[in-house]
């Protein structure tokens, strides 16, 4: 019988089908070393499939596929495919001999691929405000809106100071909190586009301070949340996803990282809220980000 995790331990349920029994072992094998983990990993059985976090599925087992297209269900879930090759968008691909011992890092990025971060790419592709790019190789302009508003939530005064003065060089207008308690206060009262959330902080953690906001967003708006830590683990990572966090960078950040990746979440936000334009001569100003082909 499954037990109850511990007070604060959150769990990521998976389910898998069509695994050599060998796979079958070792993936069982992972899971029960990760029961000191946080998140834990917990197995259900075919019939709790649709209470899965991640589904893992064998692309090579009639089985597995028949009961994948029975199921439609199963296209806004995030899932592995051993041995895959024509895959549904925003579903993550595991060859074989698949590497247990790194299965959290394949469920991490199962979770970050998933059929949010394809509406996001979908999004970002609709609402680029520069058209397309000249050189056949090269990513368009992703244009903004002018001052935009940003919260950065950490515990210490020289990271604030540090990433108000790298985001107000950009034209960012910036509003810093100390903890997840001050944060809330201002989310509650204030207007942002983006949360730069710490994790480790006295009191409420990050990862509580990214599940009160996501909880409280309003309909029709979007209110990005990037995690800005030093805890590279992948359980660390999928814990940031299951908080709802849209995006998971580890410190020290570049800065053409972190404003690469702000600004990617802020167009994205800007056209899943239908409020994204395109810029006309005599319009609203714009602050543009070129990548390199």
């Amino acid at each position: 019988m499954e037990t109850a995790p511990p007070e604060g331990v959150q769990t990521l349920k998976l389910m898998a089908m069509g695994l050599t029994a060998m796979e079958q072992r070792l993936l069982e094998g992972t899971v029960k070393v990760s029961q000191r983990r946080n998140p834990r990993l917990v197995m259900l059985n075919v019939n709790q499939a649709m209470d899965a976090d991640v589904l893992i599925l064998n692309a090579r087992d009639a089985g597995a596929n028949q009961w994948a297209q029975k199921n439609a269900w199963i296209s806004g879930k995030a899932v592995i495919w051993v041995e895959g090759a024509d895959v549904p968008k925003g579903h993550t691909i595991a060859r074989r001999p698949v590497q247990w011992p790194i299965l959290p890092m394949l469920l991490a990025r199962a979770l970050e691929n998933g059929p949010g971060a394809a509406v996001k790419k979908a999004a970002l592709a609709a609402g680029s405000a520069a058209g397309p790019a000249k050189d056949p190789g090269a990513v368009a302009p992703v244009a903004l809106r002018a001052h935009q508003s940003v919260l950065v939530v950490d515990d210490s005064l020289a990271v604030r100071a540090h990433l108000r003065s790298q985001l107000e060089l950009r034209g960012f207008v910036v509003t810093d909190a100390d903890s997840v308690q001050t944060a809330m206060g201002k989310v509650t009262t204030q207007t942002f586009d983006c949360v730069l959330m710490d994790v480790l902080m006295p009191g409420a953690d990050g990862y509580e301070g990214c599940r009160q906001i996501k909880a409280r967003q309003r309909s029709g708006r979007t209110l990005p949340v990037i995690m800005l830590t030093s805890k590279t683990s992948p359980f660390d990572r999928i814990r940031g996803k299951m908080a709802g966090c849209d995006a998971y960078l580890t410190k020290p950040v570049d800065p053409e990282q972190l404003y690469e990746v702000l600004t990617q979440q802020l167009q994205a936000a800007q056209a899943t809220s239908g409020t994204s334009r395109s810029t006309s001569s005599g319009g609203a100003s714009t602050v543009g980000l070129t990548r390199p082909a």
